[in-house]
């Protein structure tokens, strides 16, 4: 029996310091963070010589130079998530032996686990055939698994599997020792990818058919790039309920495009978005992402009143002041004359009047009437005079001051904070996903403020992509939006008279939320996209397709796209800048407070016309009513 032993260790034990030399190696040469090594206990190959002793050597050969964690693959129905990179080592029992073994590790195998260009592979499969392998590396792919390697022996050396290849998975024979586990994702030969795309007004405007032809906009020729490159056929997809984002259902489904990604259907939505807090756990996301604020816009201030313009061109304690100054000029002038009549004068002309009167004299002489009677006393006089002199130059300073309110007209108070919305009646339109995303990040008070006025609209409007159709300036519509949105929003609805956007964004952001791109847990696709995507960022790829649709894009007036480039990233204008640019000077709509004055004017003169018509039509009914009486009493009396 002994003799037998050494034979057989003899016979095996070049074929075993191969392949565990070579599985080495190739653990070595990854220096992944964890390296896993699978056994199996009840399997019956674990009893044979050759089999544990594949397995002895494997562990003292990785185990000496790495951090390694062993594992059952008995202890396993679903392998576990992992946030490091990693390589999982699988001992498969030689030739059709591992067949059943091969079976149980790929149900094993978690299509789920993330990040899967961080995560290896490597199956020892002594005397495994070509079609042995083929159903391996077949099975692997369907379930998103991208590096994988099995070593079979010396003499057929390392086999990697191709699944962009013409025809179909192919399995690879690897003769370089450099490269174990090469890039698959330089060119996918026409591999069929499906975008799950939705139509955006800033974003992606799709082209006809859309189905193929894809989408114009940043997004859209980002993946039109993107399957140019990767040399992809690529199908967009529209959401089967036509919803955009998607949202979270109360029994835990999605809809939209999130139900697509989800369910496998698509694998990849290059269409940029904010991911609510309940679609984290369920996609994975690209980075680097931007910061997305949620913004209220509300209709922009208007001018003030204009009827009110002449009141409101000193501030009320002015008017205050020059009320207190009035009765007092009358009280000192009712006591001077009072002070006077004290003082016996001949020849001089002693000027009674009642308060009333003098009320009346200083208010003729503040617009230039003449005065019908005045004392003679010089102190009266002057008086007076100091008066008119007044008057002259609070006149002066009052129209300045008037006609600088007409070349730069003052404008209301800007609605800038949420709980402002309480003295604003309009209605807040907005998608169901944006008041989900809006309400964890505000008070119940300022939530309730929103809600009460809410107009919640479907998802098949897509976020807020009915604001284009918005061409004028609507006093009760207000929007939850995106800034990207709401700055356009602002430039499609600037007004070229006045200078000015129709409406303003308070300056109070609803949410900061994280705006990136979706793919399904486990992609193999994730890394390289995430690279494209990361490139065309930092080579300022992004930024110049944004300005191309800039300049393509139809504004609302011609100086629209001027606006939106002085806009840049803020998301507002500060109101001294919009003064500063004023250059109307006087216009009907500023001049119209003169015609309301006007009419009120036109309107207490036919008031009083028509008084004096019915005074004079009284007086002569009750003249004559006096003379027919004294008639008959002639008549009675002869």
């Amino acid at each position: 029996m002994r003799s037998l032993v050494g034979f057989l260790l003899q016979l095996y034990l070049p074929g075993i310091y191969s392949l565990a030399g070579t599985a080495c190696r190739i653990a070595v040469a990854q220096n992944v963070q964890v390296t896993y090594l699978y056994r199996c206990a009840s399997c019956p190959a674990s009893l044979e010589a050759d089999y544990s002793a594949l397995e002895l050597e494997l562990y003292r050969c990785v185990g000496s130079r790495l951090p390694v964690i062993t594992r059952n693959i008995e202890a396993h129905e679903l392998e576990p998530l992992r946030q490091t990179d990693s390589l999982s080592i699988f001992h498969i029992p030689a030739g059709k032996k591992g067949d059943s073994l091969i079976r149980r590790i790929l149900d094993m195998l978690n299509p789920r686990q993330r990040r899967k260009h961080l995560h290896k592979y490597l199956f020892i499969w002594p005397d495994a055939r070509r079609h042995q392998l083929l159903r391996l590396f077949r099975a692997s792919w369907a379930k998103n698994l991208l590096y994988g390697l099995a070593i079979t022996g010396s003499e057929n050396g390392t086999f990697d599997f191709d699944p962009f290849a013409w025809g179909g998975l192919q399995v690879v024979q690897r003769m370089d020792g450099n490269v174990h586990y090469p890039r698959k994702m330089n060119d996918l030969r026409g591999y069929p990818l499906r975008f799950s795309m939705f139509t955006d007004p800033l974003m992606a405007v799709p082209r006809n058919p859309v189905e193929t032809a894809g989408y114009m906009a940043v997004d859209g020729v980002a993946a039109r790039v993107v399957g140019e490159i990767l040399n992809a056929t690529v199908t967009y997809v529209l959401p089967v309920d036509n919803e955009s984002y998607g949202r979270c259902l109360p029994d835990g489904n999605f809809t939209g495009v999130v139900r697509d990604i989800i369910a496998g259907h698509t694998h990849f939505a290059p269409n940029s978005r904010f991911v609510l807090d309940c679609i984290w756990p369920a996609v994975e996301v690209f980075y680097p992402y931007t910061r997305r604020n949620l913004h209220l816009v509300v209709p922009a201030s208007e001018i003030q009143p204009e009827y009110l313009i002449f009141v409101r061109v000193f501030r009320r304690t002015v008017w205050y002041l020059l009320l207190v100054t009035l009765l007092v000029v009358v009280l000192v002038f009712w006591l001077m004359q009072r002070l006077e009549r004290m003082i016996p004068r001949r020849g001089v002309t002693q000027f009674q009047a009642t308060w009333y009167e003098i009320l009346e004299m200083l208010g003729k002489t503040h617009v230039g009437e003449p005065v019908g009677r005045l004392s003679s006393f010089s102190s009266m006089r002057t008086c007076l005079m100091g008066w008119i002199l007044f008057s002259y130059v609070l006149s002066t300073i009052y129209f300045a001051k008037l006609e600088s309110g007409f070349v730069r007209p003052s404008y209301e108070e800007q609605v800038d904070r949420v709980e402002d919305l309480a003295h604003l009646d309009v209605h807040i339109y907005a998608v169901t996903t944006m008041y989900d995303a809006v309400k964890i990040a505000l008070t119940e008070q300022q939530y309730n403020l929103l809600e009460n006025r809410s107009h919640q609209l479907p998802l098949e409007i897509s976020t807020s992509y009915y604001q284009p159709l918005v061409r004028r300036r609507d006093r009760r519509a207000a929007f939850i939006m995106r800034d990207s949105h709401a700055r356009d929003f602002l430039a499609l609805t600037y007004d070229s008279q006045e200078e000015r956007p129709a409406y303003h964004i308070a300056r109070e952001y609803l949410r900061s939320m994280i705006c990136t791109y979706i793919l399904p847990i486990g992609s193999p696709f994730l890394h390289r996209l995430e690279f494209l995507y990361s490139s065309f960022l930092e080579h300022g790829f992004f930024e110049h397709w944004r300005q191309m649709d800039m300049i393509t894009r139809v504004g609302a007036s011609p100086d629209a796209e001027e606006f939106l480039e002085d806009l840049g990233d803020q998301t507002d204008t500060p109101s001294e800048v919009a003064a500063r640019n004023k250059k109307v000077v006087l216009t009907l709509d500023i001049l119209q407070g003169a015609f309301y004055l006007w009419s009120v004017g036109i309107g207490i003169s036919c008031i009083g016309f028509a008084l004096e018509q019915a005074h004079w039509f009284w007086s002569r009914q009750t003249l004559r009513d006096l003379a027919e009486s004294r008639n008959d009493l002639q008549i009675y009396y002869n």
